[in-house]
């Protein structure tokens, strides 16, 4: 009788394609962990745009003033309605009611916010958003340590659009020329 041969892998074999697979491994979590930061920054930057959007809605909707707070120290926002826990109308400052209160990813901070003109980088500062759809001309400057890198985000008086923009922004104000 014939040997049988043995059909099978040998440990060197085995041992390469470990090696290949460790390498695709370690090549995917160096991709993913790269990508993770800017993923945030995308994340955060479309649900403080969407909260903007909806204020401004809620405004219109309500026929009623809302505003938006922004909070340098502990890199959060908020919603401020003109309603009172009760449910009613609110008819002193301290009787507003917040709501949505949300903290950015603890990679990103408030770098600089520009409302009307004045820019603040420190405390508590607040836009506004009144019933017939305008807001307080305001830029907020997102900034990522991680990268280095500043997005900001311009939300237009008027109309309460919102423009992205990657980098550090500052719209120049109009002069004489722009308007022949």
């Amino acid at each position: 009788m014939a040997p049988t041969k043995r059909a099978g892998f040998s440990l060197v074999e085995l041992l390469g394609v470990l090696v290949v697979l460790g390498l695709i491994a370690g090549i995917a979590a160096l991709s993913w962990r790269s990508s993770l930061p800017r993923a945030q920054l995308n994340t955060t930057v479309r649900e403080l745009s969407d909260r903007i959007h909806g204020t401004r809605a809620d405004a219109i909707a309500r026929n009623l003033e809302y505003r938006i707070h922004y909070n340098f120290e502990e890199s959060r926002y908020w919603v401020e309605t003109p309603f009172a826990l009760d449910g009613g109308i609110a008819f002193g400052e301290q009787e507003r009611m917040t709501i949505n209160q949300s903290e950015l990813s603890e990679t990103i901070a408030f770098h600089e916010i520009t409302i009307d003109g004045e820019k603040y980088s420190d405390g508590t500062v607040f836009v506004r958003f009144d019933p017939l759809g305008a807001s307080s001309d305001h830029t907020v400057v997102l900034y990522q340590e991680i990268f280095e890198r500043y997005y900001t985000m311009e939300v237009l008086a008027l109309t309460g659009l919102v423009r992205f923009h990657d980098d550090f922004f500052e719209r120049e104000p109009p002069d004489e020329g722009d308007f022949n």
